[in-house]
Formats: C-alpha cells, sequence, structure tokens
C-alpha cells in the first residue's frame, strides 16, 4: 500500500514504472548498440546469414552506416562514430548503446559530456543527440526526437524503388 507521497510520486510524470522518480530524467526507449566495423560489406553479409533485415545504409560523415534489425533488436553498424576525432576508438568494437530521451539537456546535466549536442538527420528523422561517458569505459548516446521520419524512410521500409 501506498503512503500519499508515495501514491503522488507515482503518478509523476517524471517517475519511472516503479513509482521511482528520477530528479526529471526519463530514458524512453533503447535506440540501438551500436558497432565500428572495418569492413561494412562483410559485417551486412553476416548478419544477413543469421537472418537479419539490412536497411539504411548510406554514407554517414566521412564513414557508412546501417541499421541492422535482429527482432526487436537494432545494431547500428559504423565504419566510423561520429564523435571519432574527439574520442578515441578502437578500430572495431562496441561504441555505443543509444537511448531516447524526453529532455535531452535534462538527461546530460550532471554528465561529462564528450561530443554534442548537435541535430543530426537521416533516415530516422531528425534527432539531437550527444555522448557521455559512463563507468566501465562504456559511453551512452542520449537522443531527443525532433522529427519523425520522412515518407522516403518509411517507403525504404516497405522496399519500394526510389
Amino acid at each position: 500500500m501506498f503512503t500519499e507521497g508515495e501514491r503522488g510520486r507515482a503518478r509523476s510524470p517524471v517517475a519511472d514504472a516503479t513509482g521511482v522518480d528520477h530528479d526529471g530524467r526519463m530514458i524512453t526507449a533503447l535506440g540501438n548498440l551500436a558497432v565500428k566495423v572495418t569492413d561494412l560489406d562483410s559485417a551486412i553479409a553476416f548478419y544477413e546469414r543469421t537472418g537479419a533485415v539490412v536497411r539504411h545504409r548510406l554514407r554517414w560523415g566521412t564513414g557508412e552506416r546501417a541499421d541492422v534489425h535482429l527482432g526487436p533488436l537494432q545494431i547500428t553498424l559504423f565504419t566510423k562514430a561520429i564523435y571519432e576525432d574527439t574520442v578515441d576508438v578502437a578500430p572495431e568494437g562496441f561504441l555505443h548503446a543509444a537511448l531516447f530521451t524526453d529532455n535531452l539537456d535534462r538527461e546530460l546535466d550532471g554528465h561529462d559530456v564528450l561530443w554534442g549536442p548537435a541535430v543530426v538527420e537521416g533516415p530516422f528523422g531528425r534527432r539531437r543527440i550527444a555522448f557521455v561517458a559512463a563507468p566501465g569505459g562504456v559511453r551512452l548516446e542520449f537522443m531527443e526526437q525532433l522529427a519523425p521520419p520522412g515518407p522516403e524512410a518509411e517507403d525504404a521500409e516497405r522496399g519500394a524503388p526510389d
């Protein structure tokens, strides 16, 4: 049974499903896991052999990216991380987890920001993103969706011709 204060917190728009208020921070979903590869063609072929659907291969900054869909999980493959000029990254391996937030500025408060915030656009729509350092040498990307994907992204999802 809740006390009056606990009941109010559980209804708070910044309280999670457990009723815990996280100082106004709210992660709303996992976007993807980002992985750096040196050979995007080989990586795509590997994931396609596992039954994955690969979408949205395109130029990304000075590299390339592609989205790999494995059931409910999306892995985004990159040949170069967007933050690679300011943060040391290995030639291949895990880059970061990308997490959606409802308020990027609030989410960044108190974090060591490694790169960003910046606005990026692609088949995913328009997002404001930033990367932070996390324990264990891990990076997190916080993403705030500013605009949904456009009709060209929806056509690509359905396999419609360009």
